[in-house]
């Protein structure tokens, strides 16, 4: 299942504009982005109160290459702050549309895709991530045990696999047990630079009890090994990572009442 979508009306969007890529409105542009595309003729024109990719007739090869030029345009300007060098896609559902620069999605406020990884154990308490100080993006927050961004070309479960070993350590053995209930959450916010849209696929992992996560990319500052009732109040004192607390109530929901 899938949360319900928030609307472009979300609290903190008020002030955007529709970018519309592949002929129909898929960005939110907040106004210094606007106002950079109005005088980047070469790439966007003028649309329905917003802005337009200039797409007609391109195939997704082409249409990629103008989005990438596009970021890197973005870039010189500013206002792509959080630069990758790593290609995500943007889809149409199951059809993908172009791939770029990730960094520029929140920019553009398009839509990217996640995955997130709840570590459990069978006695019902989870791994808890805390985010390294250094990120940019939500430092130290709590977070699931594993999460990212699924990279151009690769699959949820690859993607899910990878941010294992990176963030937690688990060994490919163990995380190709990773399973995929059909959950989703849909997360849209405005951020300091642009607008962040991300569909996360929620993924499920059941772990040995003497299993110990070390993180290995330096994005993990600590874990936790908490019981349900633990979650439950980090989760009402605001101590997670918005997608983060997301996925976490979605598999309190999903796991039932437990006690602890």
């Amino acid at each position: 299942m899938t949360t319900p979508c928030a609307p472009s009306s979300a609290p903190g969007l008020e002030d955007t504009v529709p970018l519309q890529v592949a002929g129909a409105a898929r960005g939110r542009l907040v106004p210094a982005v606007a106002s950079a595309l109005a005088g980047m003729t070469e790439f966007f024109l003028p649309a329905d109160g917003g802005f337009a990719l200039r797409d007609a007739g391109l195939a997704p090869a082409a249409r990629s290459r103008l989005l990438q030029q596009a970021a890197l345009a973005l870039r010189e300007r500013g206002l792509v702050p959080g630069w990758r060098d790593e290609l995500c896609e943007l889809r149409d559902g199951d059809v993908e549309l172009a791939r770029f620069e990730r960094g520029a999605f929140r920019s553009l406020g398009l839509c990217n895709r996640a995955v997130h990884v709840n570590g459990c154990l069978a006695d019902g308490r989870l791994w808890i991530a805390r985010r390294s100080a250094r990120k940019a993006s939500s430092p130290r927050k709590l977070d699931n045990l594993a999460a990212g961004a699924i990279s151009a070309g690769e699959s949820p479960r690859l993607c899910a696999i990878r941010e294992l070993w990176e963030e937690a350590g688990v060994p490919g053995e163990l995380a190709a047990r990773v399973g995929f209930p059909g959950a989703r959450v849909h997360s849209l916010r405005r951020i300091r630079h642009g607008v962040h849209e991300e569909i996360v696929l929620c993924a499920d992992l059941l772990l040995p009890p003497d299993f110990l996560p070390r993180c290995q990319d330096g994005e993990v500052e600590e874990f936790y090994c908490m019981t349900p009732g633990e979650v439950a109040t980090a989760l009402a004192g605001d101590e997670f990572s918005t997608e983060a607390a997301l996925v976490t109530r979605d598999w309190l929901r999903r796991a039932g009442p437990r006690p602890g």
